[in-house]
């Protein structure tokens, strides 16, 4: 399978030196040197492979990262890269159709000589035709989405690595929580709240605590539901299920201006895999 570039974006290319850090995974069998040493300007960090996530990892063998089994997160093993002054990210040996995956180590020798040759990149893509003797590597374009990230391959080969952005971190994906909302965070437009969690005593015999003290923001979907049980949005009675979850129609607009004046309430909440509220039910207690 013969390499092809993706597209590329105009932009200027590095002038300085390469001075980043760069951990490479040390395997037994599988030396830190690899195919080249690394550059007289560039401080190298050895970290070890986590047991049990490495030596197919590290070498394109059979475990993880082997044959049949998918793209490697490198920097899983490794850490982050990136080019000095621009955002750092994963490093995937990306496995071909045929089964083949470079190592590791590897991908971190021919990413660390792409970074140091580019000063001498060609054109707008930063394209280097000559990495480790026989990979070329260009950047694509940002519009794509990508945050011009770094494609490499071997010509006539199907060999081929590349970073791309870490995955977003999720907080509460696909769950439901029993929170106190404490705030709107409007310059993010999220809504601010404390886990918590009922215990048994008090004059109502039942009521909530914080559960870890530390304070958290999401946003709501957009038409998320939001159903009150007596103060979100006062009716003539208490609406409410048989566990005391606030079923009666209201609006996140509704929602929003209590936490914009400065109420507080207890409410459960159900988190889709976005991250987003999708369903907010007041809590009633007397």
């Amino acid at each position: 399978m013969e390499f092809t570039a993706k597209k590329t974006i105009k932009m200027a290319m590095v002038t300085g030196a390469f001075a980043a850090t760069v951990l490479l995974s040390a395997c037994s069998g599988n030396s830190v040197a690899g195919n080249g040493s690394p550059a007289k300007n560039e401080t190298v960090a050895v970290e070890q492979v986590p047991e049990g996530g490495g030596q197919g990892a590290a070498t394109g063998g059979s475990g993880a990262g082997g044959s049949g089994s998918g793209d490697v997160n490198c920097s899983k093993y490794g850490g982050q890269v990136s080019a000095p002054g621009r955002p750092k990210m994963d490093l995937i040996a990306v496995a071909a159709t045929d089964g083949t995956t470079p190592g590791c180590t590897e991908a971190f020798n021919v990413i660390t000589e792409y970074y140091q040759k580019l000063p001498q990149a060609e054109g707008p893509g930063e394209r280097v035709l000559d990495v480790q003797g026989k990979w070329t590597c260009a950047r694509q374009a940002d519009s794509a989405g990508t945050q011009g990230a770094v494609v490499c391959g071997v010509p006539n080969s199907s060999l081929q690595l590349e970073t791309r952005p870490s995955a977003p971190v999720r907080k509460f994906p696909n769950t439901t929580q029993e929170v106190q909302f404490t705030g709107y965070d409007a310059g993010v437009q999220m809504v601010r709240f404390q886990l918590v969690t009922r215990q048994t005593g008090g004059p109502d015999n039942s009521h909530y605590v914080p559960l870890d003290g530390k304070t958290y923001r999401l946003p709501l979907q957009k038409g998320g539901k939001v159903l009150s049980a007596a103060t979100l949005c006062p009716g003539e009675s208490v609406t409410i299920d048989d566990q005391g979850y606030g079923n009666g129609p209201c609006g996140q607009d509704r929602l929003l201006q209590q936490l914009k004046s400065g109420n507080s309430m207890i409410a459960q909440i159900s988190v889709n895999g976005d991250d987003q509220i999708t369903t907010v039910k007041e809590i009633y207690h007397p």
